[in-house]
This record gives structure tokens, sequence and C-alpha cells, in this order.
């Protein structure tokens, strides 16, 4: 991409959040796997704090076009763990990049740069979930690496595109066609649970829908067994992800204007 001011953008608001923490001797980017297995994660920001029993930093050389050797760094304290998750080759990418300090002699050091691994000591992370954002990288000509080349919304993700006024000569923005309006927002899909679905509830936890009216009201069984009617109506609906088979869709109370 050329120009002063070229950006390839889009709005987008979290669709849910996944909290927790990495159990020490696990490996860093295999826990971060399984993650993607678990939680069916497509699009993601990670953040995080906490220590390494070791750490594997590179950096990326300009000049070469190439990452650095990889330096390992023992029993390091995580200062900050700032990544994304996104496709690359058809396959789910975890980029991390993290700031670590560690005792050398007498003097607390601090290094960071391109995390390649790690064996955790301890990890408390946040993941916020962009499920309705596509995100995919390709070589970039211009810097040699692997960057986001596409950035699609689909339906439903409360997102708004953006583009630059003009786009460089040699760039793809197949979002400018797509979008007619660029700072007007896509219009938001109503997802509608089914009986047999299964609804992520603030208050009441992961329930089963065994019931639904046509006035809105649904029936869930509670994880102790109970029985509750509620009004879906009144509930804000997000993307549903599967979890095992089954559809969870996330709800939330909706917000007052």
């Amino acid at each position: 991409m050329t120009g002063q001011a070229g950006t390839l953008t889009v709005e987008a608001r979290a669709s849910r959040h996944v909290v927790g923490r990495v159990v020490r001797g696990s490996g860093l980017q295999d826990a971060l796997r399984k993650l993607v297995g678990e939680y069916d994660l497509r699009t993601a920001w990670v953040s995080a704090i906490g220590a390494f029993e070791w750490v594997e930093l590179t950096e990326y050389n300009q000049s070469d076009r190439r990452y650095e050797e990889a330096h390992r760094f023992e029993r390091c304290e995580l200062l900050s763990m700032q990544g994304n998750l996104s496709e690359r080759d058809g396959e789910p990418f975890w980029h991390l990049h993290a700031t670590i300090s560690l005792r050398e002699g007498d003097r607390d050091v601090t290094y960071g740069g391109h995390v390649v691994d790690g064996s955790v000591f301890a990890l408390e992370f946040r993941i916020d979930c962009f499920d309705g954002l596509d995100l995919r990288r390709s070589h970039d000509d211009a810097t040699g690496l692997q960057l986001w080349a596409n950035v699609n919304a689909q339906a439903g993700a409360g997102a708004v595109a953006s583009a630059p006024e003009a786009a460089p000569a040699g760039v793809t923005w197949e979002m400018a066609a797509e979008v007619s309006a660029r700072s007007q927002p896509v219009a938001r899909e109503e997802y509608k649970p089914e009986k047999g679905d299964w609804i992520e509830h603030v208050k009441f936890g992961l329930c089963k829908i065994e019931g639904l009216s046509g006035d809105g009201v649904c029936i869930i069984k509670l994880p102790d067994a109970r029985r509750k009617k509620i009004k879906i109506d009144a509930l804000q609906v997000l993307v549903p992800r599967s979890d095992g088979g089954r559809r969870v869709f996330p709800v939330r109370s909706k917000r007052k204007n």
C-alpha cells in the first residue's frame, strides 16, 4: 500500500469476550490454538500479563526482510502481551508481541519483540472476539510481511466500513464497492434462536431453550435444571457460536437510547 495516510479499516464492536488463565508449564502457542477450537474463534484481539518459565522473542529485519534468530529468555515477567487472531494460509494464526523484564546482574532490564513461543509460569488473558469480521493475511510487497489484505464485515456484526478517500494505485479495497455508504451502519441481522438451541445469559449462564411462544416468551432450562420464562425480544441476541454441535447465542440486555 502506498500513500502518506492510506488505510484499510472497518469499525467493529466486540461480540463477546473470553477471560481466563493459562496453567503453569503449558506452551503458549498450544494453549492459544486450543482456545480457537474450544470457543470457535476466528477474528480476535488478545491481551495478557503474567510470567514465563522461558519465552522466545524475535524481531523483523526491515532491510533483509526476514525475522532474526530468536532470543530465549528464562524466568521473566510478562509486562504486557498484545496480539491478534486472523487467517493466514487458510489456518487460524496468532500474531503476538510482548514486553518482558528480568534481572541481569544487579539491574532489571526490559526486552520486547515478536513472540515465537514460550512456556507459561502464570498468564492471565482477555480475548475480545470479533465474530462478524473476516481478516486474512497475505504477502505485502511493500514490507515483505504477511499483513491483513482484506477486511470484510458480515451482516449483523454492527460494523461500519470505511476506506481512504482515494485508494492508491495497486490497492484492492473490495469493501468500497460493497458498501454504498461509508459512514452508515450496516443493518443488524436479527438472530432468532430456536427450540433446542442454547443461550448464554449474563445472569443465568448457559441455558437450553425448551420452548418459544409467538409473543416472544422463551422457556429456558437453567444449569441447575430449573425452568424459567424470559422475554427473548427484550434481549440483544448476538452472533451464535458452535459449541460441541450446539448453537449457542450470547444474549445481553438491550441498551437504552
